[in-house]
């Protein structure tokens, strides 16, 4: 008798749901996954199943995730799953798929594909503001409203629209973008708008064939545009999973009525079995999302039998929630089986203190990313952004300081710099610094080495970082992980941080290990799930927020709780902040602060309510 193929094998333990979608010849297909519905499992399984049964080769298939988190757990599992063919599928998230072409093509744009910068959102603030200075945009205050500058960078990121002529900030726009260009850098959201127009000169040298995505109820316009782009001029199948109640990311340009507007276009599948969580935590999960209107309808089934525990629990202030996770152990929950998520970092803060004060230790999703916005580690990654691009005016500026370059010297440096045709680093080390410069190359001949220039810019630079220093501290962590394929050289590690996401703080849990309490914003929790979760702050101008309760836009803040909510697997608690409490005003006068449950509550545990 023959024996059945692993992939037939594979396939054999999906559901007729999970199969339909794997096995599907639709050249655009919309896989509609409910949380704990095994969307991660489908897509590898679809990519297998065009390797193994459609004969596709694996150069021509790219996979896009949300999070580098997800595409490296979704490499993970081809590994397993197709063994050494996995590692020729593209993998990877939008941004850091742009950046890849944008290295390997970036002189059709006029770019120096070797040295390419990618800006911070500090970063960008920070030039955009000199830039504002410089042509008069900036005296004090801003010559145009802020939040119109802000709208228009906005709407070009999403889009791809570069504001109109007639527009008040079009001058500032086309300085900054021309500021971008002489110093070789982009910024993050200028990855995939840069992308956008290398995609169209450079198609026939990508030879995908097959295009997945992750998460699309989370991709703005400009991304649809991307793959729509693809799908057609490659041409290729598109495979699109996601879940419109999912969908937590419209204040940075998420388009989820896309789904809505484009669904005929697809052939649309389901995937509504949950295999995560127990059926009391998917029954108030579909109560609450049921007021939704703006969603295509989906009803999550439980697969499992036993109803699981959910529970509103009122007068919960930060030290309540704080015993309740620490005594999380008392219901045989380890602590890396318990999460504590809130709305706002604000509410987590306030937990984290009462943590402390009780010796739990904890795990706090994006402290790290705060590291990112100080001064120490600003400075010091311009000195090492120059290093991989010298032609980096805004690196120069940062730290040129530390370098003595006083105001006259360095207005002297720009201007000759202009007459040399050379940048402002170059036009230093030729003119003022060539002697201090002579480590450069000594750094070069150590094959560019992170921890050479590590080194180098302690002892040579005097930057005030030590090996206890967050910022040495969080560059050696990165030093100690498996090495990329570009090694660990300044340049891979650039790139990866370029990419940042609050997800890559998340160490992997170790199975054998209590490991710690986690706390997290419910964004900062997207895709993750844990046995037991607290959900901080259940009250109306929390969550919702006040700004969604003040312009009445309700419906993406339910399904930021929806998704808090389907993050546990065995118990959720829906824990209210007391819904009175006296606080001394800015005036010196007691106030009476009234906080009610939050809408969310009664609508999840079936006690009417709504909008």
């Amino acid at each position: 008798m023959e024996t059945p193929s692993p992939g037939c094998a594979a396939r054999a333990a999906l559901d007729p749901d999970q199969l339909a979608a794997v096995t599907t010849d639709a050249p655009r297909a919309l896989v509609l996954a409910g949380a704990g519905s095994g969307k991660t499992r489908v897509l590898t399984e679809r990519i297998a199943y065009l390797i193994e049964e459609c004969h596709a080769s694996p150069s021509e298939i790219v996979a896009v995730t949300f999070t580098r988190k997800a595409a490296g757990e979704m490499r993970e599992r081809l590994l397993t799953r197709i063994g050494n063919k996995a590692y020729g599928v593209t993998v990877g998230t939008m941004h850091a798929l742009a950046l890849v072409q944008l290295r390997r093509f970036g002189e059709l744009l006029g770019l120096r594909p070797d040295n390419i910068t990618v800006y911070s959102e500090w970063e960008e603030s920070f030039l955009l503001k000199q830039v504002a200075t410089e042509i008069g945009y900036f005296k004090g205050k801003w010559k145009v409203p802020k939040k119109d500058i802000d709208a228009a960078f906005g709407a070009y990121y999403a889009t791809g629209n570069e504001p109109d002529e007639s527009f008040a900030v079009y001058d500032l726009f086309c300085a900054f973008m021309a500021r971008c260009r002489e110093n070789n850098a982009l910024t993050y959201g200028g990855l995939l708008t840069g992308f956008m127009l290398l995609l169209p000169r450079v198609m026939h040298y990508l030879g995908w064939r097959h295009v997945l995505v992750d998460e699309v109820q989370d991709l703005d316009r400009l991304q649809w545009g991307l793959l729509e782009a693809m799908a057609k001029g490659l041409p290729a199948t598109l495979f699109a999973a996601g879940d419109i109640d999912q969908s937590i990311y419209a204040w940075r340009g998420a388009a989820p009525e896309y789904l809505l507007e484009n669904a005929d276009t697809f052939k649309v599948l389901r995937l509504e079995r949950n295999y995560r969580s127990g059926s009391w935590i998917v029954e108030a999960a579909n109560r609450l999302i049921g007021h939704n209107v703006d969603r295509l309808p989906k009803t999550m089934k439980a697969c499992r039998e036993d109803g699981a525990l959910v529970a509103a629990c009122p007068e919960m202030d930060s030290r309540a929630v704080a015993r309740a996770a620490t005594l999380a152990n008392l219901n045989h929950f380890l602590p890396r089986e318990t999460a504590v998520l809130a709305r706002k970092h604000v509410l987590l803060q306030k937990l984290a203190e009462e943590l402390d004060t009780m010796g739990v230790p904890y795990l706090y999703v994006g402290q790290k990313a705060a590291l990112t916005n100080t001064e120490e580690f600003r400075r010091f990654h311009a000195f090492l952004k120059l290093l991989v691009n010298p032609f980096d005016n805004f690196a120069f500026l940062l730290i040129r300081e530390k370098l003595g370059v006083s105001d006259d010297e360095y207005a002297a440096i720009r201007a000759m710099a202009i007459q040399h045709d050379r940048s402002h680093f170059q036009e230093w080390k030729e003119t003022f610094g060539a002697e201090e410069w002579t480590f450069f190359d000594a750094w070069k001949e150590d094959d560019e080495a992170l921890g050479a220039a590590l080194a180098l810019g302690i002892r040579m630079w005097g930057i005030p970082v030590t090996q206890e220093s967050p910022t040495v501290n969080f560059i050696s962590e990165w030093q100690d992980r498996p090495a990329a394929p570009g090694g660990h050289t300044v340049a891979a590690y650039l790139e990866w941080l370029s990419t940042y996401d609050v997800q890559d703080e998340i160490p992997t849990a170790d199975p054998d290990g209590p490991g710690v309490v986690t706390l997290a914003t419910i964004h900062g929790a997207k895709g993750l799930e844990w046995t037991y979760v607290i959900l901080a702050g259940c009250n109306e101008g929390l969550l919702p927020s006040d700004r969604a309760v003040r312009s009445g836009d309700i419906e993406e803040e339910r399904r930021l709780a929806y998704v808090a909510i389907t993050r546990a697997r065995d118990c959720l608690t829906l824990a209210v902040r007391p819904e009175r409490s006296e606080k001394v005003g800015r005036d010196g006068q007691m106030r009476v602060y009234e906080s009610p449950v939050s809408r969310f509550v009664g609508e999840a545990m079936g006690e009417g309510g709504g909008e």
